[in-house]
Formats: C-alpha cells, sequence, structure tokens
C-alpha cells in the first residue's frame, strides 16, 4: 500500500534538503527529464525550470492532427513525471540568463540564488 504525501510533511525535512547542493536543470525536454529522474532521490536538491508545464513529444504531432492519436498520449505535464521524487521541484518560467560567477538563474524577470 502507498503512502500518502502530504506537502506539510516533506521527507526528507525541508531543514535536511537545504544543505544539500542544488542543481537547476533548464528545460524539461528528454535530456532534462532525464537528468531529473536520474536525481531524484539522491541527497540532492533539484528544480527544473520549463517554460511550459509539459513535456511534448513532437513527432507524433502529425497522428494527433489526423486523429490517430489522443493529445494526452502525446503531452505529460511535467509535474505528473516527476510526482515521486521529493527533492525535484518543477517551475514555470523561461531562463534568460544563467550566471555562474553569482550562481544565479534569472528567468521570469526575476534572479534565483542558490
Amino acid at each position: 500500500m502507498a503512502k500518502e504525501r502530504f506537502f506539510l510533511e516533506l521527507e526528507p525535512s525541508e531543514a535536511v534538503m537545504k544543505s544539500w547542493p542544488h542543481v537547476v536543470i533548464v528545460g524539461g525536454g528528454f535530456a532534462g527529464l532525464k537528468a531529473a529522474h536520474r536525481l531524484a532521490g539522491k541527497p540532492v536538491r533539484v528544480t527544473l525550470v520549463d517554460k511550459r508545464n509539459f513535456n511534448l513529444f513532437q513527432p507524433l504531432l502529425y497522428q494527433v492532427a489526423s486523429g490517430l492519436v489522443s493529445e494526452a498520449d502525446v503531452a505529460t505535464p511535467l509535474r505528473l513525471l516527476l510526482a515521486k521524487a521529493a527533492n525535484v521541484q518543477v517551475l514555470l518560467g523561461e531562463v534568460l540568463d544563467l550566471d555562474t560567477d553569482a550562481r544565479e538563474v534569472v528567468f521570469n524577470d526575476r534572479r534565483a540564488r542558490r
């Protein structure tokens, strides 16, 4: 039986996670999702940033347009794909700049610092 997760019961705790290294993944395509899945459950905080809230498998768009395949079969929400990973956060936004010296990511006209 699967254990229910409530947003106030983070496992591991938020205090523990703050001491972990923080990885920012830009883009929720195949490479970004693979990286997030590989880091899921590891002692690292992961933030995936994408301008769309879904992963789109473009080669099947022709089949969707012709009615052979459902839209749900080619576009899956990123949060759904990473729902079981407690250490992965998905943010909606467009990354405009990376400042590696300052360790900042600029997206949605804001600077996010580690």
